[in-house]
Protein backbone atom coordinates (compact mmCIF):
# COMPACT_ATOMS: atom_id res chain seq x y z
CA UNK A 1 0.00 0.00 0.00
CA UNK A 2 2.83 2.37 0.86
CA UNK A 3 4.46 1.68 -2.50
CA UNK A 4 1.22 2.41 -4.42
CA UNK A 5 0.80 5.67 -2.51
CA UNK A 6 4.38 6.73 -3.27
CA UNK A 7 3.93 5.88 -6.96
CA UNK A 8 0.68 7.89 -7.13
CA UNK A 9 2.30 10.83 -5.33
CA UNK A 10 5.33 10.59 -7.66
CA UNK A 11 3.15 10.65 -10.77
CA UNK A 12 1.17 13.61 -9.41
CA UNK A 13 4.36 15.51 -8.50
CA UNK A 14 5.93 14.91 -11.94
CA UNK A 15 2.80 16.15 -13.69
CA UNK A 16 2.62 19.16 -11.42
CA UNK A 17 6.29 20.03 -11.88
CA UNK A 18 6.11 19.74 -15.68
CA UNK A 19 3.00 21.93 -15.97
CA UNK A 20 3.91 25.40 -17.21
CA UNK A 21 1.96 28.52 -16.44
CA UNK A 22 0.37 30.08 -19.54
CA UNK A 23 -1.12 33.46 -20.30
CA UNK A 24 0.23 36.78 -19.08
CA UNK A 25 2.84 35.82 -16.49
CA UNK A 26 4.49 39.20 -15.99
CA UNK A 27 3.64 42.86 -16.51
CA UNK A 28 0.75 44.29 -18.53
CA UNK A 29 -0.14 42.16 -21.58
CA UNK A 30 -3.10 44.26 -22.64
CA UNK A 31 -1.55 47.73 -22.70
CA UNK A 32 2.06 48.10 -21.63
CA UNK A 33 5.05 45.79 -21.35
CA UNK A 34 4.64 42.15 -20.42
CA UNK A 35 5.56 38.52 -20.83
CA UNK A 36 3.06 36.06 -22.27
CA UNK A 37 3.47 32.28 -22.45
CA UNK A 38 1.30 30.57 -25.06
CA UNK A 39 -0.18 27.08 -24.60
CA UNK A 40 1.99 25.82 -27.50
CA UNK A 41 5.17 26.86 -25.62
CA UNK A 42 5.94 30.08 -27.52
CA UNK A 43 6.91 33.07 -25.36
CA UNK A 44 6.54 36.77 -26.17
CA UNK A 45 8.22 39.45 -24.09
CA UNK A 46 7.57 43.02 -25.14
CA UNK A 47 5.10 45.82 -25.75
CA UNK A 48 1.34 45.36 -26.00
CA UNK A 49 -1.50 47.60 -27.13
CA UNK A 50 -5.12 46.51 -27.07
CA UNK A 51 -4.09 42.95 -26.23
CA UNK A 52 -1.91 42.64 -29.34
CA UNK A 53 1.85 42.75 -29.86
CA UNK A 54 2.64 46.36 -30.79
CA UNK A 55 5.97 48.16 -30.59
CA UNK A 56 9.20 46.36 -29.81
CA UNK A 57 9.35 42.83 -28.52
CA UNK A 58 10.86 39.38 -28.85
CA UNK A 59 9.04 36.15 -29.62
CA UNK A 60 10.74 32.88 -28.75
CA UNK A 61 9.18 29.97 -30.60
CA UNK A 62 9.08 26.48 -29.14
CA UNK A 63 10.84 25.11 -32.26
CA UNK A 64 13.93 27.26 -31.51
CA UNK A 65 13.17 30.15 -33.89
CA UNK A 66 13.24 33.72 -32.59
CA UNK A 67 11.95 37.09 -33.81
CA UNK A 68 13.23 40.27 -32.19
CA UNK A 69 12.01 43.61 -33.48
CA UNK A 70 8.99 45.77 -34.18
CA UNK A 71 5.38 44.60 -34.20
CA UNK A 72 2.04 45.99 -35.33
CA UNK A 73 -1.26 44.26 -34.55
CA UNK A 74 0.43 40.91 -33.73
CA UNK A 75 2.50 40.93 -36.97
CA UNK A 76 6.21 41.57 -37.62
CA UNK A 77 6.21 45.14 -38.90
CA UNK A 78 9.15 47.55 -39.17
CA UNK A 79 12.76 46.64 -38.42
CA UNK A 80 13.37 43.19 -37.04
CA UNK A 81 15.51 40.07 -37.03
CA UNK A 82 14.18 36.55 -37.44
CA UNK A 83 16.57 33.73 -36.60
CA UNK A 84 15.66 30.17 -37.56
CA UNK A 85 16.76 27.20 -35.49
CA UNK A 86 18.87 25.95 -38.46
CA UNK A 87 21.06 29.09 -38.23
CA UNK A 88 19.46 31.07 -41.08
CA UNK A 89 18.78 34.71 -40.24
CA UNK A 90 17.00 37.65 -41.83
CA UNK A 91 17.50 41.15 -40.54
CA UNK A 92 15.68 44.03 -42.18
CA UNK A 93 12.27 45.44 -42.98
CA UNK A 94 8.98 43.66 -42.39
CA UNK A 95 5.48 44.64 -43.51
CA UNK A 96 2.40 42.86 -42.19
CA UNK A 97 4.37 39.77 -41.18
CA UNK A 98 6.47 39.32 -44.33
CA UNK A 99 9.96 40.32 -45.47
CA UNK A 100 9.36 43.45 -47.53
CA UNK A 101 11.92 46.21 -48.11
CA UNK A 102 15.67 46.27 -47.56
CA UNK A 103 17.30 43.44 -45.66
CA UNK A 104 20.06 40.86 -45.36
CA UNK A 105 19.51 37.10 -45.37
CA UNK A 106 22.28 34.96 -43.90
CA UNK A 107 22.49 31.24 -44.69
CA UNK A 108 24.02 28.69 -42.29
CA UNK A 109 26.64 27.75 -44.93
CA UNK A 110 28.03 31.33 -45.03
CA UNK A 111 26.19 32.58 -48.13
CA UNK A 112 24.23 35.83 -47.85
CA UNK A 113 21.90 38.04 -49.82
CA UNK A 114 21.88 41.81 -49.32
CA UNK A 115 19.19 43.84 -51.01
CA UNK A 116 15.46 44.23 -51.43
CA UNK A 117 12.68 41.79 -50.64
CA UNK A 118 9.01 41.58 -51.56
CA UNK A 119 6.64 38.88 -50.28
CA UNK A 120 9.51 37.04 -48.54
CA UNK A 121 11.53 36.78 -51.79
CA UNK A 122 14.53 38.60 -53.27
CA UNK A 123 12.99 41.35 -55.36
CA UNK A 124 14.72 44.45 -56.74
CA UNK A 125 18.37 45.42 -56.58
CA UNK A 126 20.45 42.94 -54.62
CA UNK A 127 23.70 41.08 -54.21
CA UNK A 128 24.12 37.37 -53.49
CA UNK A 129 27.50 36.50 -52.00
CA UNK A 130 28.64 32.90 -51.68
CA UNK A 131 30.73 31.71 -48.75
CA UNK A 132 33.83 31.57 -50.99
CA UNK A 133 33.55 35.33 -51.66
CA UNK A 134 32.21 35.17 -55.22
CA UNK A 135 29.16 37.32 -55.82
CA UNK A 136 26.32 38.07 -58.21
CA UNK A 137 24.84 41.56 -58.21
CA UNK A 138 21.87 42.83 -60.16
CA UNK A 139 18.10 42.69 -60.34
CA UNK A 140 16.00 39.98 -58.74
CA UNK A 141 12.34 39.26 -59.37
CA UNK A 142 10.25 36.93 -57.20
CA UNK A 143 13.41 35.28 -55.87
CA UNK A 144 15.07 34.77 -59.28
CA UNK A 145 18.12 36.57 -60.64
CA UNK A 146 17.11 38.51 -63.77
CA UNK A 147 20.43 40.06 -64.77
CA UNK A 148 23.20 42.50 -63.99
CA UNK A 149 22.55 46.20 -63.75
Amino acid sequence: MKTKLLVILGIFACGWLSAQETGCVEGACNDGFGKYIYANGDIYHGNWKGGQKNGSGANFFKNGDKYDGMWSNDLFHGQGTYTWSDGSKYTGEWKNGIQDGYGIFFYPNGDKYTGYFKNNKFHGKGKYTWADGSAQEGLYENGQFKGSL
